[in-house]
């Protein structure tokens, strides 16, 4: 609103602000002095008005500034204001008292001055910063005040902009050097806690519950974890702060380990149990401790795998021991020597000799004496004496006999050794085994008995016995069969059988999973093949496998030799058209099969159980003939269809199963066959005969094998005296070898095409085309000449190429002449025309140069200008002189020939010309052929060769004119005649060569010069 006032007093005074002079006031009228004296007095008032608000004003900000001082004075930062150079221009007491100066004292101090040496680098980075930007800035700085200790402060700092003076900066800085010492003191704490945490055997882990928004425990989050924790987890403390525990172990919640975790957080009461968990296919067993911390818990855990491991097995060693003592049919026992008696036994010892409990009452050692055989009583009672001086670690094994309650006799072997002493190294009590060895004696005994019997059957028949390991390994290989291996007995001992054969290597791992296996086994020895019906099962006690083999070579090749036999047989009859049949005496088929039978739609055995009589009453004279036992062969033709179907018929009889065989083949094809051999031979013989062209053939050995009636005429040599006879002595001896030799080029494949039968004089032209013909195995057999008669085409294409020339020849003649034309016009404007202008202006200037008011400096360049015409002109009558050669006009080929040499010759170029003929002048299109092509072979040479010299011949021989021209320059590239070079005219130089029915010979070599040579019939 005040600013508002403002401007409208500014307005109004900038109205008034030109003086009123006394005869503007004086013209006024009485009102207008009135209204404005009333304008004044207003004006008065309002600034009256504003004076008063001013003061009130200026006393507010009073106030403020006294509020601002006093809260500036007693912050409890330190306030300080530095100048563009860093020197303190205001401070509060905060600062001085931080800083430790006189607050007056401060003034005109660089602040750089408390700064210590460890920051002075960063406050300069901090001030230039202040300097270059309005952005508030921050740090932290030690401080190194001149009469205390140095303390570090965190300084925030802002520039101050001026009105039309330099900035000023406003600093606020705060002691932090107690905060700076805690932190050091909790970085070293937290390093030595970390210390002792990684440096702990056991796992510690530290967890901070997750909540849901009800308050309820859901997850837990890592926030710790040591080293022997991330060993054991084999994870990272980096892995896991990324997840949580429900996301990195599931186990935890389906175990009920969580449900605990959560109870110490909520409870605050500390956990201690075990838990048992697999990993990676491996279990652990873990003492876990769960402590509360904060929203979370500590879990410790110490890996007792190993010890409840070892606890585990000691006791089920404890358990096994008694079992087997229990289920082991030997007896143990621990006998006391002193005391003479037994006092540990798993079993009742008199039992075995067919004694009960309640029998022997407390007589046991009695009755067993008694029992001793009298040979073995002594020995027995005297191992006392052999325990004295028997070491620890040693045994006693004796054999012992002792009669049955029954009346027989049993035999025991007993194993002993110390089992405790006493004080004075005594043996006190012994530990032992008895086995009762009576069957175990009659098995071995019938053991060896069967052991002899399966040695001679090894030795005299071809078997082997194998016996395998558990790892496949052989442990026994006997038998005579070995022998057909090329192996001796036992020479595999501890090695597979795969060296031997690997696929019965793999039959034999799976008799050692349990499996029965019978099979037969190839081997190849000395390029021959060996048969071993094997036979393989596992030995349920011992668990190694049993492998009996029974050569059975011979038998194989005789069922190989006999299957191969019938798969021949069956190939033969199903792949080929025979038929096999089998009947009995009353010509009943017992079997018919074969693919002959489909051509009369008869399928294999579908006649079996029929007489032959039914379908074929024709062969019942052969049938009989065959059951006499007469081998019959004979060909029978049957209908089907219409069609006729032919049979070579051979039949047999087998006297030991009274069967007649019948065997058919189908030779309809055959007979087919010949008769339309028989009917192309004859077609052929009729076509060669008519042919219009000679047609003759023959073979490997030169040999005339056919002959048609146009080859008569032709040699005018009748077939009756070439058939059968060498080709080569058909013709004149002195060309009898270049027959033979072309006869032997088509023999070894080539295609051959001629034009000329050699001694044969006629105005008649051949064309002899002589092509091989191979044999069914794709080798040359012969060859076949065809003799065509082309006189007449000869004759057509030599006047459609005359014809085709005519018209070439009278087109490039045209051509010819309207270029002479266009070049006579040419020419001629040249010379009435641009020659006479360029002269007329070099006659003017000449004139002006002459007249002698020209200044001496634009003489030299009228005179250049006169060269210059000079030259223009010359080179006018040069280009109107090589348009229209006037000399060839009214001279002839020759004189023209050399006035172009003449004129082509220079310093560095020399061209020599030799024109023999053409002394008389001649048609005058063919002489200007001939100069364009001498004068485009030149240009050529002078563009492309760079040569010194050129030589031109043109000759005239009558029927022909040789044109010759030669140079020494740098010839052209190698790849010239394979590669398209623009821009030499050789291809436009073909092209009106051709058109003249000339040649052209071009011979080139790099560094070589160039000749050029143009043959022009005449």
């Amino acid at each position: 609103m005040q600013a508002h006032q403002n401007s409208k007093l500014r307005e109004r005074a900038e109205k008034l602000q030109r003086l009123v002079t006394v005869e503007e006031a004086e013209k006024m009228s009485p009102e207008e002095v009135r209204n404005l004296i009333q304008q004044l007095q207003i004006y008065q008032i309002e600034l009256e008005m504003q004076n008063h608000q001013l003061e009130l004003n200026a006393a507010e900000l009073e106030q403020a500034r006294n509020k601002y001082q006093d809260l500036y004075d007693t912050a409890p930062f330190g306030y300080l204001t530095l100048d563009e150079h860093g020197v303190i221009v205001e401070a509060n007491r905060s600062a001085a008292r931080l800083l430790q100066h006189p607050r007056m004292e401060l003034y005109d101090i660089g602040f750089s001055f408390f700064i210590h040496p460890n920051s002075i680098a960063d406050f300069y980075s901090l001030f230039r910063k202040l300097k270059d930007g309005t952005q508030p800035q921050r740090a932290e700085l030690e401080l190194f005040p001149p009469k205390g200790d140095r303390i570090c402060a965190q300084i925030e700092a802002v520039q101050l902009p001026q009105q039309g003076a330099a900035p000023l900066f406003r600093l606020v800085f705060l002691d932090v050097t107690e905060r700076k010492k805690a932190e050091v003191a909790l970085k070293k704490s937290e390093q030595l806690l970390n210390g002792i945490i990684n440096s702990a055997i056991n796992g510690i882990q530290v967890f901070k519950a997750i909540r849901n928004r009800q308050g309820q425990i859901e997850d837990f989050k890592w926030l710790l974890l040591n080293h022997a924790a991330e060993e054991f987890m084999h994870t990272s403390f980096a892995q896991l702060s990324q997840t949580t525990m429900a996301q990195e172990s599931p186990e935890e919640i389906t175990s009920g380990r969580f449900i605990r975790y959560a109870q110490v957080v909520e409870t605050g009461e500390t956990q201690t149990f075990t838990a048992h968990f697999k990993k990676a296919e491996r279990e652990y067993w873990l003492n876990l401790v769960a402590v509360k911390m904060d929203d979370g818990f500590v879990l410790t855990f110490e890996d007792i795998t190993e010890q409840h491991v070892a606890h585990e097995q000691l006791k089920e060693n404890q358990h096994f021991v008694k079992a087997v003592a229990e289920a082991v049919p030997d007896f143990i026992y621990v006998d006391d020597l002193e005391a003479g008696h037994t006092i540990y036994s798993n079993h009742f010892f008199l039992q075995k000799l067919g004694f009960t409990p309640a029998e022997v009452t407390s007589r046991t050692r009695e009755i067993f004496l008694s029992r001793l055989h009298p040979d073995d009583k002594d020995n027995f009672l005297a191992r006392k004496h052999h325990f004295a001086q028997m070491a620890d670690g040693k045994f006693l094994e004796l054999k012992f006999r002792a009669e049955a309650k029954n009346g027989s006799w049993k035999t025991f072997f007993i194993r002993e050794t110390i089992f405790k002493r006493n004080k004075d190294g005594q043996p006190l009590q012994v530990v032992g085994v008895s086995q009762d060895i009576t069957e175990q004696l009659r098995a071995e005994q019938e053991l060896r008995q069967m052991h002899e019997t399966v040695t001679s059957i090894l030795e005299n028949l071809p078997i082997t016995l194998w016996r395998f390991a558990k790892d496949g390994q052989v442990l026994e290989s006997r038998g005579s069969g070995l022998k057909a291996l090329g192996l001796k007995e036992n020479q595999l001992i501890g090695q597979t059988f795969a060296a031997v054969h690997k696929e019965l290597d793999s039959q034999i791992k799976d008799t050692l999973q349990g499996n029965k296996i019978s099979t037969l086994a190839e081997f190849e020895i000395d390029n021959e093949k060996i048969f071993k019906q094997v036979y393989l099962f596992q030995d349920s006690n011992s668990g190694e496998a049993i492998g009996f083999c029974l050569d059975v070579t011979e038998q194989k090749r005789v069922e190989a030799e006999v299957q191969w036999r019938n798969f021949i047989l069956d190939q033969l009859i199903q792949k080929l058209p025979l038929i096999l049949g089998i009947l009995n005496k009353d010509g009943t088929y017992l079997e018919l099969r074969g693919k002959g039978l489909r051509r009369l739609g008869i399928a294999d055995n579908e006649l079996v159980g029929h007489n032959l009589f039914e379908f074929f009453p024709q062969l019942e004279n052969s049938l009989e003939e065959i059951l006499t036992g007469e081998a019959v062969n004979f060909i029978e033709r049957k209908e089907f269809n219409g069609l006729y179907a032919y049979y070579q018929n051979f039949g047999l009889f087998d006297p030991k199963r009274e069967y007649g065989i019948a065997f058919a083949i189908d030779i309809t094809e055959l007979i087919e066959t010949q008769e339309n051999l028989l009917n192309q031979k004859e077609f052929s013989e009729n076509l060669l005969e008519n042919s219009i062209d000679g047609i003759m053939a023959f073979d490997q050995n030169l040999c005339v094998t056919s002959w048609n009636k146009t080859m008569e005429q032709v040699l005018q040599v009748s077939k009756e005296h070439v058939l059968d006879k060498p080709l080569p002595l058909l013709f004149a001896k002195k060309h009898q070898t270049y027959v033979q030799q072309q006869a032997e080029r088509v023999l070894r494949g080539e295609h051959l095409t001629t034009y000329e039968i050699p001694g044969l004089e006629t105005e008649r032209v051949f064309e002899v085309n002589l092509v091989p013909f191979t044999n069914a195995a794709k080798e040359v057999a012969g060859a076949l000449g065809i003799v065509h008669d082309i006189t007449q085409q000869r004759q057509r294409q030599a006047e459609e190429t005359r014809f085709k020339l005519s018209q070439q020849k009278g087109i490039m003649d045209a051509v010819l002449t309207t270029q002479n034309e266009e070049r006579k016009r040419i020419a001629e404007a040249l010379h009435n025309s641009l020659a006479q202008l360029l002269y007329a202006a070099k006659l003017n200037l000449e004139d002006i140069q002459l007249e002698g008011n020209v200044q001496k400096e634009a003489l030299l360049p009228l005179q250049k200008v006169s060269r210059f015409l000079e030259e223009a002109i010359k080179e006018t009558r040069t280009l109107a002189h090589e348009l229209i050669p006037r000399v060839l006009q009214d001279f002839g080929l020759k004189s023209a020939l050399k006035d172009l040499a003449t004129r082509l010759t220079t310093g560095s170029f020399t061209v020599q010309c030799v024109v023999t003929g053409f002394d008389q002048p001649v048609d005058h299109t063919l002489e200007t052929h001939l100069f364009r092509f001498v004068q485009e072979l030149l240009n050529n040479v002078m563009k492309h060769a760079e040569a010194t010299s050129a030589l031109v011949q043109v000759v005239d021989k009558g029927p022909t004119i040789r044109i010759r021209v030669v140079d020494d320059g740098k010839g052209m590239p190698a790849e010239w005649q394979t590669k398209n070079l623009k821009g030499m005219g050789i291809a436009t130089l073909r092209d009106r060569v051709k058109l003249l029915q000339g040649t052209i010979k071009i011979d080139s070599a790099p560094g070589e010069g160039t000749t050029v040579t143009i043959d022009l019939p005449h």
